[in-house]
């Protein structure tokens, strides 16, 4: 049995906690029953001695989200195993990271999007280093971000977002000249609440 890496192991442990979901989270999905099932993956890895995550810069070609920067992952297929599977299916389709080279660590609070994606997010370790090929049919840019630099972004704020004709709010980056927002930024939320647990983040 290969040993897990220590960082691996203690990530796996944070993110074994009891959630607290944001009333946001909560309404929009209760007011979703109908949202489409999707996945994502939050990729982890360590380069230059830290922890660092990916997003991705979806084209302008996709049918939604034109243009905006999110995780790895997209629509349930029916041949898909599990939502696991879709998951990195959709990340080996976008970013080009083979799925059997991804470990399962943990998963996110389920987030309902805006638009009518209900989204299992999930985090897994990928291998590094790596050479990322992106689909540009979906993906317009990798974008590698150190953990340590998403705990401190340049500024988080609060917009408010038309949804249903009324004006809900969702949490923003602003992050080395990339904004984050959405269902995106909810996930990310959780990621660095799971992260800093304890006062630090993992060694």
């Amino acid at each position: 049995m290969t040993a897990v890496s220590p960082w691996i192991a203690e990530i796996r442990r944070r993110l074994e906690r009891e959630w607290v979901i944001p009333d946001v989270v909560r309404e929009i999905a209760e007011e979703t029953p109908d949202a489409k099932p999707a996945a994502v993956l939050v990729p982890l890895y360590v380069r230059e001695r830290e922890l660092w995550t990916l997003f991705t810069k979806r084209s302008e070609a996709v049918e939604s989200h034109k243009g905006q920067i999110a995780f790895p992952g997209g629509m349930e297929a029916l041949d898909d195993a599990s939502p696991w599977e879709t998951a990195i299916r959709e990340t080996e389709e976008e970013i080009g990271v083979p799925r059997k080279a991804i470990l399962r660590i943990g998963a996110l609070p389920e987030v309902t999007t805006f638009t009518g994606f209900r989204i299992r997010p999930f985090v897994g370790a990928i291998p590094y280093p790596f050479d990322f090929r992106h689909d540009p049919r979906e993906v317009e840019s990798v974008i590698e971000m150190p953990i340590r630099v998403l705990m401190g972004p340049t500024l988080v704020e609060e917009r408010a977002v038309t949804w249903k004709g009324r004006s809900v709010p969702t949490p923003v980056y602003h992050v080395k000249g990339h904004v984050i927002w959405g269902a995106t930024a909810f996930l990310l939320s959780s990621l660095l609440e799971a992260l800093v647990d304890e006062g630090r983040p993992p060694a």
